[in-house]
């Protein structure tokens, strides 16, 4: 729990545990909201930047972006797609390493 203080405590904790709750719930790419694929973006670029030594700032500048996102606008099914095929990459791979191929060509929700 101290690295997750460490990172941006609230933040980063509500972003994973979001990103959890979707994997959880089986949310499949066409059923996301804008909100909610911001959101497991953002908790899948905070995983992957944590251990570097502006993870929180990074984590705090990607979540930012999701505040204006909206729960009734639903992203197109190949948008998703490509987004939560990444951000499965990205939270399935170490904190540091280089994109995940899945990742090319994605710039974000």
């Amino acid at each position: 729990m101290t690295a997750l203080h460490d990172l941006g405590g609230n933040v980063l904790s509500q972003l994973l545990a979001a990103t959890a709750l979707l994997f959880t719930v089986g949310v499949h790419p066409g059923e996301y909201s804008e909100k909610s694929l911001c959101d497991l973006w953002a908790g899948a670029r905070c995983h992957a930047t944590a251990c570097m030594p502006d993870g929180k700032q990074r984590c705090a500048d990607v979540s930012a972006q999701c505040r204006g996102a909206s729960n009734a606008t639903v992203p197109s099914k190949d948008h998703a797609e490509r987004v939560a095929t990444c951000a499965r990459a990205l939270l399935k791979a170490h904190c540091g390493d280089p994109l995940p191929a899945e990742c090319e060509g994605v710039d974000g929700p």
